[in-house]
């Protein structure tokens, strides 16, 4: 099996400290990019309204990595399901991909609203979202995945 080796190419900043599955809405966060990579790494983005963020949540323990098939959340109400049919933090590779708000970019720095990772975790890539990259045809999904995400994005004060 071949090997994946990337780079972090900045982290996130923010008031969330710990992982938690819920009102991430108002989060504004802050992603800084390494030094080396130059602010023109960057150029253009501004022209988008919303990101799609890659990151390695690495503070995820190990021993709580999932493989197999749970109940989202621990709720037994909900169908036992595989790791690959949920977004659950504790997956064999702890990558989490976000949607977000891009809100400004100064330097190196972008300031992103609902960005669902916590304060040092490492960033992997950063892509601008374009509509033509949003699913073809009608999205289908079951109740108890609907009913999971209902307070994700829900605003609340921080």
């Amino acid at each position: 099996m071949n090997k994946y080796q990337g780079t972090y190419i900045g982290y996130v900043s923010s008031s969330r400290k710990e992982m938690s599955d819920d009102h991430w809405g108002k989060v504004i966060s802050k992603i800084v990019l390494n030094s080396n990579l130059p602010e023109e790494s960057l150029k253009g983005l501004e022209a988008f309204s919303h990101l799609e963020i890659i990151f390695h949540m690495d503070q995820v323990e190990p021993e709580k990595i999932v493989t197999g098939a749970r109940h989202p959340r621990g709720n037994e109400e909900w169908p036992a399901v595989g790791v690959f049919a949920q977004r659950a933090k504790a997956r064999p590779n702890a990558l989490g991909v976000s949607r977000c708000r891009l809100l400004d970019i100064k330097g190196r720095e972008l300031t992103v609203q609902a960005l669902d990772a916590i304060d040092g975790t490492p960033v992997l890539d950063i892509k601008p979202y374009m509509n033509e990259f949003a699913p073809i045809g009608e999205v289908k999904q079951p109740a108890w995945s609907s009913e999971l995400m209902r307070d994700y994005y829900n605003d609340v004060e921080e």
